[in-house]
C-alpha cells in the first residue's frame, strides 16, 4: 500500500543527483555553494540550468556577474560539498575558510573549482523565477574534464570516478560501479 501526502513538508523523493558546486566572482566576491537541483536543457547550444534560492549569496554573484560555473566533485570531496551547501558566504568567506583551489576559467571571469572532476563555464542567457528559487540558464562555453574520468563518447568513467550524489537530509552516496550496464533496445 502507498502513502498518500499532501501538504508536503519534504520535498526530496526525487534524489538522487549529482551535486555540483555552483558559483561564480562578481567584482571582488567569490562564492560557491552546492546544488543537486540542476539539469541540462539542450545540445545545441548547449544550456544548463540550475536553480538557486533568492536568499542565497551565490544567487546575488550570479546575477551580478551574468556568468556561472558548474563543478562536479567526486564521492571523495563529500566534506566539501556538506560545508559548501550548509554554510552561507554571508556569513565567512567559504573559498578561503574551506581552503578550495580555484583555477582560473578560459572565457569567462569566474573561476572554476581545481579538484573536480569536470567543470562548465558558463555564460548566463535567462533568469526565471520559479517559486522560492530562480532557474538561472546558462550557455556552456567550455568544460574542463579530467581525461581519466571520461571515455572518448563522454561517459563517465565510473571505474575511476565516483561522482557524489546527494540523497536529501545531508546524505549522500555513490554508485557502485559493478552495477554499470550498457543496454541498447531491441
Amino acid at each position: 500500500m502507498k502513502k498518500i501526502t499532501n501538504g508536503i513538508k519534504k520535498f526530496q523523493h526525487f534524489y538522487p543527483y549529482t551535486v555540483a558546486l555552483v558559483g561564480g566572482q562578481s567584482g571582488g566576491q567569490i562564492n560557491y555553494m552546492a546544488c543537486a537541483w540542476h539539469t541540462a536543457f539542450s545540445f545545441d547550444p548547449p544550456l544548463f540550468g540550475v536553480l538557486i534560492s533568492k536568499k542565497r549569496l551565490t544567487h546575488k554573484i550570479i546575477s551580478e556577474a551574468r556568468e556561472f560555473t558548474v563543478n562536479f566533485i567526486s564521492a571523495e570531496r563529500v566534506k566539501l560539498s556538506a560545508q559548501m551547501g550548509r554554510k552561507s558566504g554571508h556569513d565567512m568567506d567559504k573559498i578561503k575558510e574551506f581552503e578550495v583551489k580555484l583555477s582560473p576559467s578560459k572565457i569567462i571571469k569566474s573561476p572554476v573549482i581545481e579538484e573536480a572532476y569536470v567543470s562548465f563555464e558558463c555564460k548566463l542567457t535567462d533568469i526565471k523565477a520559479y517559486g522560492d528559487h530562480d532557474l538561472f540558464v546558462g550557455e556552456v562555453l567550455v568544460i574542463h574534464e579530467e581525461e581519466k574520468s571520461f571515455d572518448s563518447e563522454g561517459v563517465l568513467n565510473t571505474g575511476k570516478t565516483h561522482p557524489l550524489l546527494y540523497l536529501g537530509s545531508d546524505f549522500y552516496i555513490t554508485i557502485n560501479p559493478d552495477t554499470l550496464k550498457h543496454v541498447l533496445p531491441d
